[in-house]
């Protein structure tokens, strides 16, 4: 039976990516038709509206030899991750990867200021981004560094933000924000406000939102929490207040709590919990879709208690936790259930990182 190319189309539009670069070599036709832009786009939008095909990322540094791993899950069930090779550009120039995105199946993989990567683990394309020639505040020094990924819709571009902390002449710190066009190939410099100071520590401190929006953990000027948001296409920040309970479990406010903002079921989360507790319970708030409106923040649950477990890291598809524990290992935490199952990994603690990847065959250049 010879099926038409429409229908062609639409089969192999549904299908992993891992199956479409093995069928790229059927005939020329089916190269060509996995390589056009319009199917790309297809198969982007089929993935993105499904939960299969997820995969989990992994950073982390070995506790003997302190080697920098990244390894991706094969499939869902975590039976089978491959460690990712790379050039000896990541040997020579990154000491500790962050993991940032991920955006329609690219992640930004962020080093040191100024060394950073766009790369897409589903077809091992990367792209390493040329440094910033943006004029710097003179006669300041940077001392350190955050970053950003998103898509902007209006211009069909990637963009990165950089945000670079500075001390000044004068003793002071200043924000310095650089933005990288995918477009251009080029950094130019934000001349905006940023709003709110980053609150970066050990902890998921940042995420996409929707691919078009980059969150934070922030701290306005009166001192208060917030969510900080820098729209891609609009290039503008702006502050999300954070629910005036958020910091309380039944009658007492947490104290040394802990705040981690991570994706949730496509919406922004926060994880609330005691740090020092033996045995911790996890808070979870999900903001609706109405970014800026009043009461925009719902208590969603309430997770444990779990013992002997330090940083919630994300969640996967069902809602099941992603922690490490106090040994240094990789877990999930089923909270149907209350089953907690050992992914086998171990690391330097505080050290590990995981990204929710889905896949795309998205090429960065």
């Amino acid at each position: 039976m010879n099926l038409s190319e429409d229908v062609i189309f639409e089969i192999l539009t549904r299908l992993p990516v891992t199956s479409l670069i093995r069928f790229k070599c059927v005939c020329k036709f089916w190269y060509s038709l996995i390589n056009n832009p319009n199917f790309i786009s297809k198969h982007l939008y089929n993935l993105n509206n499904k939960q299969n095909h997820l995969h989990l990322l992994i950073s982390r540094r070995g506790n003997i030899t302190n080697k920098r791993i990244l390894s991706l899950s094969q499939n869902d069930t975590f039976d089978v991750f491959i460690n990712q090779d790379f050039p000896e550009y990541f040997k020579d120039k990154f000491g500790h990867i962050r993991l940032i995105g991920p955006c329609n199946g690219i992640v930004c993989l962020c080093g040191y200021p100024d060394n950073i990567v766009l790369w897409n683990p589903s077809i091992r394309d990367y792209k390493i981004l040329p440094q910033s020639q943006t004029q710097r505040l003179v006669g300041s020094t940077v001392r350190g560094s955050d970053f950003g990924l998103g898509f902007d819709s209006k211009k069909n571009d990637y963009k990165v933000i950089q945000i670079l902390f500075c001390l000044s002449i004068d003793r002071v710190f200043v924000y310095q924000v650089e933005i990288y066009s995918l477009n251009t190939n080029s950094w130019k410099k934000y001349k905006g406000i940023v709003p709110s100071k980053i609150k970066y520590g050990n902890t998921s401190w940042s995420m996409v939102y929707k691919n078009e929006v980059f969150c934070w953990l922030g701290q306005d000027v009166d001192n208060h929490e917030v969510i900080l948001l820098f729209n891609i296409s609009e290039e503008i920040f702006q502050n999300i207040k954070l629910p005036s309970n958020i910091g309380i479990f039944g009658e007492q406010e947490i104290m040394r709590s802990v705040w981690v903002i991570v994706p949730f079921k496509e919406s922004i989360s926060l994880i609330v919990y005691c740090l020092k507790e033996v045995e911790k319970y996890y808070d979870i708030w999900v903001m609706n879709n109405e970014l800026g409106v009043e009461n925009c923040w719902t208590k969603l649950q309430r997770i444990g208690p779990i013992s002997r477990v330090e940083r919630p890291l994300g969640f996967w598809k069902n809602g099941e936790l992603i922690l490490e524990n106090s040994s240094g290992q990789l877990v999930i935490y089923d909270p149907s259930n209350q089953e907690m199952k050992t992914l086998g990994f171990y690391g330097k603690r505080g050290r590990l990182e995981i990204v929710v990847y889905k896949e795309s065959l998205v090429s960065i250049n």
